[in-house]
């Protein structure tokens, strides 16, 4: 009976280890590179005085609700990107201008309608931010989002920022006298998994790099994020191919071989023909998932094979924040 239980405390001992491992290798993201002085000139001033006279408009046009206990905590899961190719319809758009992705993640964030108080804008004092992204099924969107922060506390506020972050947006909590931002208080958001213009590249590459988002480019003090959340942007804009693409679907993964590149299979099996290879290193969308002959890699053994463009890859190989099915069963 002694050996039995001792078996069991191992074996639990090393999935653990096994899990802080795939969530540490995830989470383990080199810091960002500074903007070039080009791409800092892209980024708004911080004193926008015809943008704050539409923000505050908005404002006043809303009826604010008491949810403000939503964000009483930090915690999210995550969720999976939608295809923006696939022919089933994605969830109607909390509001019009957003991008489907977009209002995906503020609606797993708990951000109700009538905290949106702008998405597509047409102000060129606030450097084009608002501008249109594009489209997706025929509407147009950005991928920058404007937010109210009514009744809620700062704790709340950076709750929400967390939140936020954690699904994918690079997000400022925007207040006159803090990190350069002199107009209405607000709350502004970028998802980073959507095709979009220079200047919102510049904010995301801004906030990676733990700055403000303005053209100061100063340190961001009111809130420091978190390695899981950093690590949730950073795997978005990968799929987004850093900002210029809509492609990238499903859940973001990191291969791990510890230097070869990983072998893309036809199908979920290490007979399957080779199809192609991916880093070490690099950033993988999984669109679905499988089970499979096991494999024994980085991660220990697993039977679970990971849908990514092109093929398949073992699970075994990808960090992905946890150690069981993260994406939708394939088909």
């Amino acid at each position: 009976m002694m050996k039995n239980a001792c078996l069991a405390v191992l074996i639990l001992t090393c999935a653990c280890a096994e899990s802080a491992d795939r969530i540490a290798d995830f989470e383990n993201v080199p810091a960002a590179d500074e903007l070039t002085p080009s791409e800092q000139a892209l980024l708004p001033d911080g004193a926008e005085s015809e943008h704050d006279a539409e923000l505050a408009a908005a404002l006043a046009a809303i009826v604010p609700q008491d949810d403000a206990a939503l964000f009483d905590t930090d915690e999210v899961e995550p969720i999976v990107d939608v295809d923006m190719d696939a022919l089933t319809p994605y969830a109607a758009l909390l509001r019009s201008g957003l991008h489907p992705r977009a209002s995906d993640g503020l609606r797993a964030a708990g951000v109700a309608a009538w905290r949106i108080t702008q998405t597509i804008g047409s102000d060129p004092t606030s450097a084009g931010t608002h501008f249109r992204d594009g489209y997706v099924a025929g509407k147009p969107y950005s991928a920058a989002t404007d937010l109210s922060t009514s009744g809620m506390s700062t704790t709340q506020v950076a709750n929400l920022l967390e939140r936020l972050a954690k699904l994918g947006f690079v997000c400022w909590y925007r207040q006159t006298g803090r990190d350069g931002w002199n107009g209405v208080t607000h709350m502004h958001i970028v998802y980073a998994n959507a095709a979009m213009k220079a200047s919102l590249r510049s904010q995301v590459r801004s906030w990676l790099a733990g700055r403000n988002g303005l053209v100061s480019n100063t340190t961001y003090q009111f809130h420091k994020f978190s390695a899981a959340a950093k690590a949730a942007v950073n795997a978005k804009w990968a799929m987004s191919n850093h900002g210029t693409s809509n492609a990238g679907a499903g859940i973001s993964g990191r291969v791990n071989t510890a230097g070869a590149p990983l072998t893309i299979r036809a199908s979920a099996s290490t007979s399957s023909a080779a199809v192609g290879s991916v880093a070490d290193g690099a950033y993988v969308s999984i669109t679905c998932q499988q089970r499979g002959p096991a494999v024994t890699g980085t991660y220990g053994t697993t039977k679970l094979w990971d849908k990514v463009n092109g093929g398949f890859v073992s699970d075994a190989y990808v960090a992905t924040g946890s150690d069981g099915q993260v994406a939708p069963t394939c088909p």
